[in-house]
């Protein structure tokens, strides 16, 4: 990517590593997009819908009409009243903010053909103004008249880029409030009117009495009220008799595909794979679903006795499970001691009564009864449901505290691709002579290579990040692990950035660092030229070289060209094939960051390189129409989050992103000795700032909760929910799934569904003749 001279600042940017990295790039996604027409065209002539069509499994009254002839066109005339309708909010504002790059890097390259001119005939002369770096602001000369210019184009780019800041919270503000008010159209009413309760005090750890406590605070507007009880055991017990199910389906498929072939059979018990007994797989696990089915209604049973004897509430005779016919005292059921976590859900059947509960003070003590809304219950993660709310901070503490010290050995990382992107500091430092740096493989291995691994090394961490909020801190929802995940992988992002500007300049001139702290100003106006190759190429990679890949989804066609290939469709099982039906999901914190990323280089580069704004808008423009058609045709989103993390959290990085930009615009101009450009600098920066606080006080601020005016008019408006006064675990929406009976699955599912409908008929038939 670059020489260096006699200074160890001064770079040499060689365009081979662009023009390399831009060629490969688009050989890639040409060879992915061919791929896509053919396998698209070929599924649509057989009918299929797994790959490319996912959506129309679960999501067909959400989703456009299958196979259009143009994906491209059809993708680009969807209204966005429609798209909001189809995607939900939580994936509307996602493309969204990728529209806003586009418009944003629009305004960019228009700004690009004014200053590339100007720049490039520029009178600085050096190492640093050579070959790429001719248009760029390091080509023109200390004090230059010439630099009004950049500042005026760059006051014009700010000004838009805030206006349409605004024009953005103003739309989300309505769609936010819409959302909170009734929630998305596939989730369950109940989502709008639930709370979690956290820090519950042990006289309030029942279902009765915080019930009671609620009632009395908001009298008749109490639906239902669930404390979660420790249910590991039960849990274990369920998971063991789901593997035996799943064992029985596996036997019954090579059953119905090898008639003439033995049953299968597995060896029972043993150590180290000696010994044992050898049974008949269907008959062994059919007995054992049996055992498990019984041990689960009794364990169940004695979890929901004990929990009623601590409020004298009987339990219901349906909740012993499906085919228990029994009664309490038949089986001998006695109470088992069942720890009591300190988190709750309430539901109330007012919108207003759920606003008021999360809005005020409940208790008037610290750390006791804290209140949230509740999470989507498809987004739970049952099993963290118990943990306390202070060992979640304290566990949370201590993580942050991992990551911050961690981006002191990400430096060595970082380092290392930089390393790769100047392959002739690498063979000067093993006394190799230097190659000819405008070779093409030179190119390739310079500008490719260095992307691939920083991706990689992004992938590891990510994974990390994501299975620290899972396992260790254990959050209670998706959401929540979501959100962590989306902070932590930007703020590594972020460091990425200037790890990579500083990347042995900071080192190898410390002496003189300590000596005049200022020196730091020139060594990021020396570093950002000649960085903006590596994030050229991680652009290109990005965006050209993705946009084929993520059209022909060849990582989940290769998933399951292989499955089949291990296992013939008839050998799947029917719980397989509904697997395979079921859409890719979007995660929101690793596809996010690195769209946020190249937002912060567009911003950041956009008066010293202006070039980078055509990349820019090649890469949002291009995520933006294959997002929008994979959001539409492809993916589906499990739960709703109403934009939280894909708007109002990922807000706070974008102004950041400005900010960044305009401090590195206001020491640029004091490097470049214009101490006037340098001060007009500070005017953006200040509108900046009171957009921003405007915001936070005009929107943001209202959005935190639903006004109980609104909640009071859309009560009056819908009733709100009916009022049944039926407290039993069966009934609750939020109740553990374990504890919920009729949620259960008691016996392996059939070889096919039409096997179910054909017994169905039989019966039928039969009772007919009878």
């Amino acid at each position: 990517m670059a020489e260096e001279d006699d200074s160890s600042t001064a770079v040499v940017i060689s365009w081979s590593a662009i023009w390399v990295t831009l060629l490969v790039s688009i050989a890639q996604s040409i060879i992915f997009y061919l791929f896509f027409a053919y396998q698209r065209s070929k599924e649509r002539d057989n009918g299929s819908y797994s790959l490319y069509e996912p959506r129309h499994h679960n999501r067909s009254h959400r989703s456009p009409p299958p196979f259009a002839n143009s994906w491209w066109s059809d993708t680009w005339n969807v209204s966005q009243e429609e798209l909001l309708r189809c995607v939900g909010l939580d994936s509307y504002m996602f493309l969204r903010f990728l529209r806003l790059g586009a418009r944003i890097a629009s305004i960019g390259t228009f700004f690009l053909f004014i200053l590339i001119p100007i720049y490039a005939t520029g009178n600085a002369t050096g190492a640093w103004t050579l070959q790429f770096n001719r248009l760029t602001l390091a080509r023109v000369e200390q004090g230059s008249p010439r630099l009004w210019a950049t500042t005026f184009c760059w006051w014009f780019f700010i000004a838009f880029v805030l206006y349409e800041f605004w024009t953005e919270w103003k739309l989300f503000y309505k769609n936010r409030q819409d959302f909170v008010a009734k929630g998305d159209p596939d989730t369950p009413v109940d989502f709008c009117y639930a709370i979690r309760v956290e820090q519950l005090p042990p006289e309030l750890r029942t279902r009765l009495a915080l019930f009671a406590y609620f009632e009395r605070i908001f009298p008749t507007k109490v639906r239902q009220a669930t404390v979660y009880l420790e249910t590991g055991l039960l849990q274990k017990l369920c998971n063991e008799r789901q593997r035996a199910i799943e064992c029985v389906e596996k036997a019954v498929a090579f059953t119905r595909v090898y008639p003439y072939k033995p049953t299968p059979r597995a060896t029972i018990g043993g150590l180290c794979f000696r010994g044992g007994e050898e049974v008949d797989v269907i008959e062994h696990y059919s007995r054992e679903i049996e055992r498990l089915n019984e041990e689960v209604d009794v364990m169940r049973a004695s979890i929901l006795l004990e929990s009623s004897s601590r409020h004298e509430e009987e339990i219901p005779e349906a909740s012993a499970g499906e085919g228990n016919e029994s009664t309490w005292e038949e089986n001998h059921i006695t109470p088992v001691s069942t720890p009591v976590s300190s988190t709750g859900v309430v539901t109330f059947s007012s919108l207003r009564a759920k606003q008021s509960a999360i809005q005020c003070e409940m208790s008037g003590i610290a750390d006791n009864i804290t209140v949230f809304s509740a999470a989507d219950r498809k987004g739970i993660l049952w099993k963290n449901m118990t943990v306390s709310l202070t060992r979640q901070k304290v566990l949370g503490a201590q993580v942050a505290c991992l990551w911050i010290a961690g981006i002191l050995f990400w430096t060595i990382p970082i380092s290392f691709v930089t390393s790769l992107a100047n392959l002739n500091s690498i063979l000067a430092a093993i006394g190799v002579d230097a190659v000819d740096s405008d070779a093409a493989w030179y190119g390739l291995v310079a500008g490719l290579l260095p992307v691939i691994f920083l991706a990689v090394f992004m992938v590891v961490l990510y994974m990390a990040i994501k299975a620290a909020g899972t396992h260790w801190i254990r959050f209670k929802s998706l959401a929540e692990v979501d959100a962590y995940a989306l902070y932590w992988h930007q703020f590594f992002q972020f460091a990425n950035l200037w790890l990579i500007l500083f990347s042995g300049s900071l080192f190898n001139q410390l002496d003189s660092l300590l000596k005049d702290p200022t020196e730091i100003i020139k060594i990021i106006a020396k570093a950002l030229p000649g960085a903006s190759v590596f994030f050229a190429n991680m652009i290109a990679v990005g965006g050209l070289g993705s946009f084929g890949l993520e059209l022909s989804m060849l990582p989940y066609y290769g998933i399951t060209l292989l499955k089949n290939l291990l296992k013939p469709e008839a050998l799947q099982t029917q719980r397989m094939l509904d697997d395979a039906k079921t859409p890719p999901v979007i995660l929101w914190s690793e596809i996010i960051p690195p769209h946020v990323f190249v937002f912060l280089v567009m911003m950041m580069y956009m008066p010293i390189v202006p070039l980078m704004e055509l990349f820019a808008l090649v890469y949002f423009g291009g995520t933006y129409i294959v997002w929008k058609h994979q959001c539409l045709h492809v993916y589906s989103q499990p739960f709703e989050g109403g934009g939280h993390s894909t708007w109002e959290s990922l807000f706070g990085f974008l102004m950041a992103s400005i900010y960044m930009s305009e401090g590195v615009f206001i020491a640029y101009m004091g490097i470049k000795e214009a101490p006037g450009q340098a001060a007009c600098g500070f005017v953006p920066l200040v509108a900046s700032i009171m957009v921003h606080v405007a915001i936070n006080k005009n929107i943001r601020r209202p959005l935190q909760n639903l006004s109980l005016q609104v909640a009071t008019d859309i009560d009056l408006a819908d009733c709100g929910l009916e009022n049944t006064g039926d407290n039993a675990v069966e009934d609750q929406i939020y109740a553990q799934p374990v504890l919920r009976a009729r949620l259960e699955e008691r016996r392996p599912l059939p070889y096919r569904h039409q096997d179910e409908a054909e017994a169905y008929e039989e019966i039928s038939d039969a009772n007919e003749e009878i």
